[in-house]
């Protein structure tokens, strides 16, 4: 008799779904862990019937035809014995009957399911039927997001953002829009001139030097003769996420927007990134950098020479800063191409001696002494 038989029911099930992920074998050694973890140790597993209740749910559980002990496999050294390799059996699946596949078929495309009947599960035709019910009346739906789609068709907001829900919409031969869902990019702040005439852009890693810098361009200062007409504030990290924003800001992921015209408004851009001097910030512009090529990003070269010129001295990094020399390398090949030579080396000395220059160091004070 296994003690709270349903609980660690539903314990074997989590680790079926969760650990093994489709897999048949398993380890004892590994499932008995997976099952003390999660009762919280130990002496939680002891409490709740240790290795004698695991045994009474293996035996269960083989007694139903759900698993089933390898032959050629050991058995453990404790008492009652089990063996230490166990697999799952195939549980057999009767498949959606003909009625509810030519129901289905009325709105799907059901050829990928119709050959893998094996994937025919109830809980899989439920999702269908709310699929194929919204088809039905989509004319007559308003658009929403991804997340609010998610949520009416299958009581998940989560569920379309997750492979499983991408797969099934890709087995079916649908995508967001045949929902009429979409998926909004994340916002960031910025500030612009002329939102109507976005053409060249500064983005500023921190708070406090994207107002600086959106003051300075308010007032008509020219700041590094660079012609800035947007600054946006990348919040650190965040600007990787939400720098494909940029494409709604500028009308580029409009469907009737042709890849040439996309093409030509993108050479016609001027973006610059700015940020601290030190490993993060350098590596932050990398990241943001390789994931958006098409967008021709580069580091502000000027910038960084204006931040050594204005500090006395470098600043030790208060916090241990992950050092990756693929990123240093390639700010050093970008400032020496801009022929900051000398800016390249200064900053090879700081990253070797854990020193950096916070980008809060260039004021609104400092452009006016320098730009006005």
């Amino acid at each position: 008799m296994v003690k709270d038989e349903q609980k660690w029911i539903r314990l074997f099930e989590k680790y079926k779904k969760d650990e093994l992920a489709g897999r048949l074998r398993f380890q004892l050694a590994d499932f008995e862990n997976f099952i003390k973890a999660r009762l919280g140790g130990a002496t939680a597993y002891q409490a709740a019937g240790g290795y004698q209740n695991l045994y009474q749910l293996l035996k269960k559980m083989e007694i139903e035809e759900r698993i089933r002990a390898i032959k050629s496999s050991e058995f453990n050294q404790r008492q009652p014995r089990l063996k230490k390799r166990w697999t799952m059996l195939k549980e057999e699946v009767e498949g959606w009957s003909d009625k509810d596949i030519l129901q289905l078929s009325r709105q799907l495309d059901l050829s990928y399911f119709l050959k893998r009947p094996v994937q025919q599960t109830e809980e899989l035709k439920q999702k269908l039927f709310s699929l194929a019910d919204f088809l039905k009346t989509k004319s007559e739906r308003e658009s929403a997001s991804r997340e609010e789609r998610s949520l009416e068709l299958f009581a998940d907001e989560k569920f379309l953002s997750r492979t499983a829900g991408k797969k099934i919409l890709s087995n079916l031969n649908l995508s967001l829009a045949d929902l009429k869902a979409q998926q909004y990019n994340h916002l960031f702040v910025y500030w612009s001139v002329d939102p109507a005439q976005i053409n060249n852009i500064l983005v500023m890693e921190n708070h406090s030097a994207f107002i600086g810098a959106k003051k300075a361009l308010a007032a008509g200062i020219d700041i590094f003769a660079r012609d800035f007409d947007t600054v946006i504030y990348g919040q650190g990290k965040r600007i990787i996420r939400s720098f494909s924003f940029l494409e709604e800001l500028l009308g580029l992921e409009a469907v009737e927007v042709k890849t040439r015209q996309r093409q030509q408004r993108l050479e016609a851009l001027n973006i610059c990134y700015a940020g601290d001097l030190d490993p993060e910030g350098l590596a932050i512009y990398v990241a943001l950098r390789n994931k958006y090529p098409d967008f021709k990003i580069k580091l502000l070269g000027e910038y960084y020479q204006l931040l050594v010129e204005e500090s006395d001295n470098f600043y030790p990094c208060h916090k241990r800063q992950n050092k990756n020399q693929k990123v240093l390398a390639q700010v050093l090949t970008e400032f020496e191409e801009q022929g900051y030579n000398e800016l390249a080396a200064e900053l090879k000395q700081a990253w070797e001696n854990d020193l950096r220059l916070p980008q809060e160091l260039l004021t609104l004070e400092v452009y006016k002494k320098c730009f006005a």
